[in-house]
């Protein structure tokens, strides 16, 4: 058995097809990272001239002769095969100890729970209970279960079957607000590098990432096709039309029920109707009034919401999203996602994954807000087996740890309340 350094093109051609493949294993990703603190290495791991495994493992030098590896969603090999499994450990260990590196850090994609939090409880994979056990017995290193956003990458996904994906499945409570949105003037626009900027401003309150980073990520995606950026964009001059005719109609409405409270009007029922209609047609008539403002001052569309989406093999990942809350009548974040859902099941997407959410599904879940909108889709949550460090070099690794050299690099603060 052996290690083989391969090529970019080697190694996604023989891996774009891999069970646990994913965009973070890819010469895309690779090239990205190195050009922010890493350099991008891809391996094959072979036994008699067959391909058994592989890995892109970022590096980074942490001190003089002494680095560390990051394998993005872990490596590409079979964890369950015991034997094999060891003997791959034996030799990666002795490769990368002649490199000087003290650990890899891994976090495959391999399901430990399906959850439910409805009812509270967990599906566990028993085989990934073991497979736990085996991966510790082995040296790699169990890092703490992260509740919430401090892990390099979410525990939890929402993942969604567009193949089942439709309206009538959703919660009653979405499809209001869908039904709603459809009057307000939006549309989805199809962007490119040059509305980046744009995107940033709606996302940059997210995490500690300059519009630079986000470029590099659309420019190095989009040359393999692997990139999506979608806007939603609200029209002035359609959703004051739109709301003129529900001025009308409510209107209408209104006089209806004034006409029947006047000859009833100790009618309380019918008082409750008047007291609603008339609360809607004020409400409007402010929307009107702010609308004309606005384009009185010559502001007729503006760009409220937006998303990168990295595509890989059947699977369209939410890299990032964001919208302005200034706009949250409008619903512009439900709009956003019903809009991708529905684009990418007609392209034959087999799946959508939202991005992470918490491992906290209590009411006191300082996270409550975005765990809600995305469960409000009906995914299916995974829980990932979460994050180890392969320890290399006892000595090397215990040095890191105990001088904080590590800390600024991995001990995350999650992603900021307010989203």
């Amino acid at each position: 058995m052996e290690v083989k350094e391969l090529s970019k093109e080697e190694f996604d051609n023989l891996f774009k097809k891999h069970i646990l493949g994913s965009f973070y294993q890819t010469s895309a990703y690779g090239t990205l990272m190195s050009k922010y603190d890493y350099s991008d290495l891809y391996i094959g791991i072979y036994e008699e001239d067959k391909l058994i495994g592989g890995s892109l493992i970022l590096t980074k030098t942490i001190s003089l002769n002494v680095k560390y590896g990051y394998a993005p969603r872990g490596f590409l090999l079979d964890y369950f095969n015991e034997s094999s499994f060891k003997e791959i450990t034996k030799v990666l260990r002795k490769y990368f100890s002649k490199k000087g590196y003290a650990f890899i850090k891994i976090n495959p994609i391999i399901t430990y729970s399906e959850a439910f939090p409805e009812t509270n409880t967990k599906n566990i994979n028993e085989m990934s209970v073991k497979l736990i056990s085996n991966l510790e017995d082995n040296l790699y290193k169990k890092l703490k279960d992260n509740v919430y956003f401090e892990s390099v990458l979410p525990k939890y996904n929402p993942i969604i079957n567009l193949k089942s994906f439709n309206f009538e499945n959703l919660d009653k409570k979405v499809q209001n607000k869908l039904n709603k949105i459809n009057n307000k003037g939006l549309n989805l626009i199809k962007g490119d590098i040059y509305n980046i900027n744009s995107l940033f401003e709606l996302i940059k309150r997210k995490e500690e990432k300059s519009s630079d980073f986000y470029k590099s990520l659309y420019k190095t995606f989009n040359e393999k096709n692997m990139i999506d950026l979608f806007l939603v964009e609200v029209d002035y001059h359609k959703y004051l039309e739109n709301l003129q005719d529900d001025h009308n109609t409510e209107t209408t409405i209104n006089e209806k029920i004034n006409k029947v409270f006047q000859l009833d009007p100790s009618n309380k029922a019918i008082y409750r109707e008047k007291m609603n209609s008339d609360k809607k047609l004020d409400q409007i008539n402010r929307e009107i009034s702010e609308l004309n403002i606005k384009i009185h001052n010559g502001i007729y569309k503006e760009i409220i919401a937006g998303a990168l989406i990295i595509k890989y093999n059947n699977i369209a990942n939410i890299f990032i999203s964001g919208f302005n809350k200034n706009y949250n009548k409008l619903e512009p974040n439900y709009y956003l996602h019903y809009m991708l859902l529905n684009y990418y099941k007609n392209e034959n997407f087999n799946f959508m994954d939202l991005n992470g959410i918490t491992g906290d599904f209590t009411s006191t879940n300082p996270y409550k807000g975005l765990n809600d909108f995305k469960m409000s889709w009906r995914p299916r949550i995974f829980e990932y087996i979460g994050e180890f460090d392969f320890i290399i070099n006892r000595t090397k690794y215990s040095l890191l740890w105990s001088t904080k050299a590590l800390h600024k690099e991995f001990e995350k603060q999650g992603l900021k309340v307010t989203d």
